[in-house]
């Protein structure tokens, strides 16, 4: 009869090799802090060059990447691929949900929300799977956005739905490669980007720090709070968990 692992070695992502995409700030630069922090190597692909400063202080490897850019992807997932495969893939990067009353989003901006929250993440799951040839794990970034409508995010919605839905068609298909591939959705984080787009409550009187940690628990959710859920998910614990969706959210959605 089998013996179960210890706890230490399922946790392990020892000799691992990384990707996380959208690494340079926020949630992205949490995870790759704690896939490092595990013993992986990571690769952090971001369009932001503040991204390298991030990968040296945190240990990781850096690489320019527009996500919706073909070439630069596939450049991406080479290097964090490396001669040996990739073990872990991370699709992080996001425009982030603002749009405004429905009548008035363009053609153009939904298209480009779809672009980067849908193509680019379909796309760069395509390439990493197709560089992980002993199995792996690839996490998408959801939204609590994905699993209930809100007023003046319509667009950025329909694109986490669409994450949702591609993930657990993904879990499907790749799951006999021993492919893993599931998402997070989290609920409002308190990350820079977040912070700029409650900025015009904040010039109209509401407390946005309280809107933040408007959630059962009471506390503002933090990156860390998602990386540790995406340190599960990629780690030997989460061994028999493909296609769900794991909401962190501090309740909001309960």
């Amino acid at each position: 009869m089998d013996t179960a692992p210890a706890l230490n070695s399922v946790f392990s992502l020892a000799g691992r090799r990384a990707l996380v995409t959208g690494g340079a700030k926020g949630i992205g630069a949490a995870v790759v802090a704690r896939l490092v922090e595990a013993g992986a190597a990571v690769t952090l692909a971001d369009l932001d060059t503040d991204g390298a400063a991030t990968a040296d202080r945190l240990g990781a490897t850096f690489v320019a990447c527009d996500v919706t850019d073909a070439a630069q992807l596939g450049a991406a997932v080479d290097v964090a691929a490396g001669d040996n495969g990739l073990d872990i893939c991370v699709n992080n990067a996001g425009i982030f949900p603002t749009t405004g009353p429905m009548q008035s989003a363009s053609d153009d901006f939904v298209a480009r929300m779809l672009e980067v929250n849908v193509r680019a993440v379909f796309s760069a799951a395509r390439e990493a799977a197709n560089r992980m040839p002993n199995g792996g794990a690839i996490v998408n970034m959801a939204s609590i956005a994905a699993l209930g409508g809100g007023a003046g995010i319509s667009a950025y919605s329909a694109s986490k739905a669409a994450v949702v839905s591609m993930t657990r068609a993904h879990a499907i298909e790749l799951g006999p490669q021993g492919i893993r591939v599931n998402a997070i959705a989290p609920g409002v984080i308190d990350t820079p980007g977040v912070q700029a787009q409650l900025e015009p409550l904040r010039a109209s009187g509401i407390d946005i720090d309280k809107r933040i940690a408007a959630n059962p628990l009471g506390v503002a959710g933090q990156p860390d709070h998602i990386a540790r859920g995406v340190m599960f998910l990629v780690s030997d614990l989460a061994a028999f968990i493909t296609g769900q969706v794991l909401v962190i959210d501090g309740g909001a959605t309960a």
